[in-house]
C-alpha cells in the first residue's frame, strides 16, 4: 500500500511538509519499481527529497523542538548516467540536455562520478531499460569540532 500525506514512515515525521510530501512521492515511485527493499526505498526517498529541497533553497530541517535531525545538505547538482539510442550519456540534474555522450556505460559512469565528487553531489545510474541500477552519494558528512 502506498504512503500518503496522512500515513507515512516515522522517519519522515519531522521533515517540513513540502519535503515530506516529496519524500513520500519518491518512496512510492521507488517501491512501485519493485527493485528496492522498503527500508532502503524510504531512506533513499528521504535523502532525495532533502537533495531536492536543498537544490531549491528550501528548508530541510524541522522546526519542531523534538527533532534531533542535524542533516544539512551542501552539494551541487546531481549527475545521471542515462541510456541513449547509440550508447550512454551524462546529464546534470535540472538540465534538459545531455552533458556528454559515450559509447560505453563505463566511460559515462567515470565522468559522472568524477563530476559528482567534485560537486559533492550524487550519481544515479540507470539500466538500459531506464530503471535505476544504483545511486552513489558523494556528499561530505559535516563534522563539528569540540571546543
Amino acid at each position: 500500500m502506498p504512503y500518503t500525506k496522512d500515513r507515512y514512515p516515522n522517519s519522515m515525521k519531522n521533515l517540513p511538509v513540502n519535503v515530506r510530501n516529496k519524500a513520500i512521492e519518491i518512496t512510492n515511485a521507488l517501491l512501485k519499481e519493485g527493485e528496492m527493499e522498503e527500508g532502503i526505498a524510504i531512506a533513499t526517498g528521504v535523502s532525495r527529497a532533502k537533495d531536492w529541497a536543498a537544490n531549491r533553497g528550501l528548508r530541510i530541517e524541522s522546526t519542531s523542538r523534538n527533532s534531533k535531525s542535524k542533516d544539512i545538505k551542501e552539494h551541487g547538482e546531481d549527475r545521471y548516467v542515462i541510456p541513449t539510442e547509440d550508447g550512454w550519456a551524462v546529464k546534470e540534474e535540472g538540465s534538459k540536455r545531455v552533458e556528454k555522450k559515450f559509447t560505453t556505460k563505463k566511460e559515462a559512469v567515470a565522468l559522472a562520478t568524477k563530476e559528482a565528487k567534485k560537486a559533492h553531489a550524487s550519481v544515479t545510474i540507470q539500466k538500459k531499460t531506464g530503471k535505476i541500477d544504483r545511486r552513489k552519494s558523494y556528499t561530505p558528512h559535516r563534522t563539528t569540532k569540540a571546543h
